[in-house]
């Protein structure tokens, strides 16, 4: 398993490649495919179906139920956050036909985890810095992740505004879910599958309280 943690716009980004994904993938791929009912995409409230909902009879969302949560607490130790009671889950799918795309938004959660399943085969790094690609090359099914600041696009001293990902199956990504992200078409005959993971932290009772007395 290789973990890199970045830190962006300044935002933690942390991806991890999981190696040997290949059944799980082609399991996953043939789920959606047998019951496309279960793509709950373009439904801007997915919590009306949560796919973790089949984990007890479906071993391939439960593997990938256990696959992020390794993935948050990754994000939470990279970034010295310690002290949640537990995280709610909500797993939803994106199931991408050719042309299809996502605009950009975010998600009302606190971290987002995304895993790919199947995608359009590229050589290049999952993480391309803006530096070094034309934010107007849309390439196929690129994930582009939105700089959070305000007009971020005008500073003169910073020219990362966005950053792109070039997704591969195995890849998972874990960011906070302020940050915009937006997918450019789809441009293959098959279907480009993804999951996305909401991760809504839960705190001890009163730690609000306890955090302003330090």
């Amino acid at each position: 398993m290789q973990v890199t943690d970045y830190a962006f716009f300044p935002t933690r980004v942390v991806t991890i490649q999981f190696p040997d994904t290949g059944p799980l993938d082609a399991e996953l791929c043939d789920l959606l495919e047998r019951r496309p009912e279960l793509d709950d995409r373009s439904n801007l409230h997915p919590d009306a179906l949560n796919l973790l909902r089949l984990a007890d009879t479906v071993p391939a969302i439960e593997q990938l139920r256990s696959m992020f949560i390794t993935g948050a607490k990754h994000w939470l130790e990279t970034e010295g956050i310690a002290g949640p009671d537990g995280i709610d889950l909500l797993l939803f799918s994106n199931r991408m036909g050719r042309g299809e795309a996502t605009i950009a938004h975010n998600h009302n959660t606190d971290l987002i985890g995304i895993y790919y399943a199947q995608t359009a085969d590229s050589n290049r790094q999952p993480i391309q810095p803006a530096d070094d690609e034309d934010y107007f090359e849309a390439g196929d099914g690129v994930l582009v992740l939105h700089d959070p600041r305000f007009n971020a696009n005008l500073t003169s001293v910073c020219h990362r505004d966005h950053i792109k990902v070039f997704p591969r199956p195995g890849l998972m990504l874990i960011f906070p879910a302020y940050v915009w992200h937006s997918v450019t078409p789809h441009r293959g005959e098959f279907h480009r599958l993804s999951f996305a993971m909401n991760f809504t932290l839960r705190w001890p009772a009163g730690a609000e309280e306890q955090h302003s007395l330090k």
